[in-house]
């Protein structure tokens, strides 16, 4: 990573707004035709965390020219983001009946207020059982999660989507946790939740993994991840505070696996669009290996490999 908070030794980074990736489709519908919603959310990590705790509350829908309406889930869906990396994800939705047609965006309701007591009541122990939104760090500080304009947008995704007449669409919210999370000054012990977050149909996604050899995974004071970008980017780091259309599309850390006695290092990143991209491994978001990037064609509900020997 490239951006330091140092008041808090921690590396973050935030970068703009996401488009959403729409399920095709679509036309005019009566009221009576409907279709079936399941949304879930997953995480693209960020190091020094240890939890990253997000309390759901609802999700605001605008159908077409219709007054946006909002679906309240059973009970306040906790995730820890962090559980959910890779091609994992928490259901949020499933099977949820809704109008069938073009949808222009949805927001996802979260308790994240400024000044809030978002983790009073954390045990510290795996699970997220402390108030509101929070974050853990590992040195097990704990620091509440604000969203600007949380009340009025919340985690609001601009652009369309459809859900089919009679059918139904399965999606995956992608937080990109590296750009989400920042602490602009004055703020701590707050820190701002940003949007950064891609809507992805997983129909069209598949999976990106491989192996990275132990002489770049274990270098001293290495904070390992792997780097996802649009095919014909040359990697390159994370715009802090900016929206730069060549940052990584997405990233992933390390898992050490244990293959008969042998530690190995895999990385994992799930919900990638079908398509071309570059991947490059990286210690610091600084510098890449190889330095143009390898090539890694992506096709849907397919396992592609790459690996960095």
């Amino acid at each position: 990573m490239n951006s330091n908070w140092t008041q808090y030794g921690i590396v973050l980074i935030t970068a703009g707004l996401l488009p959403l990736v729409g399920c095709g489709g679509g036309g005019s519908t009566t009221s009576d035709e409907t279709g079936l919603l399941s949304l879930a959310v997953s995480d693209g990590p960020i190091h020094d965390a240890k939890k990253v705790c997000i309390t759901f509350d609802e999700i605001e829908f605008k159908h077409g020219s219709e007054a946006p309406f909002v679906v309240e889930l059973d009970s306040a869906e906790k995730v820890n983001l962090l559980d959910f990396q890779g091609n994992n994800a928490a259901p949020l939705l499933f099977n949820e009946e809704l109008p069938a047609g073009n949808y222009q965006w949805l927001r996802l309701g979260v308790d994240a207020s400024l000044g809030s007591n978002g983790g009073a009541g954390d045990t510290n122990g795996d699970d997220c059982d402390g108030e509101g939104s929070y974050l853990v760090m590992n040195d097990e500080t704990v620091h509440n999660l604000y969203v600007p304009s949380g009340a009025e947008t919340g985690l609001k995704l601009v652009s369309g989507f459809t859900v089919p007449v009679n059918g139904s669409a399965d999606f995956t919210a992608e937080f990109d946790l590296g750009k989400s999370i920042t602490a602009p000054p004055g703020l701590q012990p707050d820190v701002i939740l940003k949007p950064a977050i891609r809507l992805v149909n997983n129909v069209d996604a598949g999976t990106l993994t491989g192996q990275v050899s132990d002489e770049l995974a274990t270098v001293d004071a290495c904070e390992a991840s792997v780097y996802v970008f649009d095919d014909g980017v040359t990697p390159n780091g994370i715009e802090d505070g900016g929206d730069d259309p060549n940052d990584p599309v997405a990233t992933a850390m390390l898992e050490e696996v244990d293959n008969a006695g042998i530690a190995e290092y895999h990385y994992t990143v799930g919900f990638l669009l079908a398509g071309d991209y570059e991947v490059a491994f990286t210690c610091d978001g600084a510098e890449f290996v190889p330095e143009e990037g390898k090539s890694a064609t992506i096709e849907a509900q397919m396992l592609t490999t790459v690996d960095f020997p």
